[in-house]
């Protein structure tokens, strides 16, 4: 599988992605309107031939809760995976796995992190977890491992 990533920045925090309307996601909400996350949104279209397969939300340094129980000190080269969603019709084939991959070897300088319920993907891909302490609702937090 190729997958082809393009960044795209917004001005400001009413800016949104031109990301292909067609393509199907559970989660739309994620996709319609403005960045969660700091002023200049940064979201990453993906590509498979013609189609969009995949959506990214990147945050340049995003926040590590430092709550998480045992959570290593990361330094300013951290890169959050805000949000990563497959399209519904590209899913089952490994895309969410491609992307991530992608993802680090597009920013092998950088560390990437992620918040996430989704504990199996993140675990598949061998990433390090940091549980939420005890009684909080929040989710996992996973780091990708240093790299050698």
């Amino acid at each position: 599988m190729t997958l082809k990533l393009t960044d795209h920045f917004g001005a400001d925090r009413r800016w949104c992605p031109p990301f292909d309307r067609a393509v199907a996601y559970e989660r739309e909400d994620w996709w319609v309107g403005p960045s969660h996350c700091g002023d200049d949104p940064w979201y990453v279209q993906v590509l498979e031939g013609a189609a969009e397969v995949a959506r990214v939300e990147l945050d340049d340094l995003g926040e590590i809760n430092p709550e998480h129980v045992g959570v290593p000190e990361l330094d300013r080269d951290r890169l959050e995976i805000q949000r990563v969603e497959v399209a519904i019709a590209a899913r089952g084939r490994g895309v969410g796995t491609g992307v991530v991959r992608a993802l680090e070897e597009r920013h092998a300088d950088r560390r990437l992190f992620a918040y996430s319920d989704a504990d199996s993907f993140w675990g598949s891909l061998g990433w390090d977890r940091f549980d939420p302490p005890r009684g909080e609702r929040v989710a996992t937090l996973f780091i990708q491992p240093v790299r050698e």
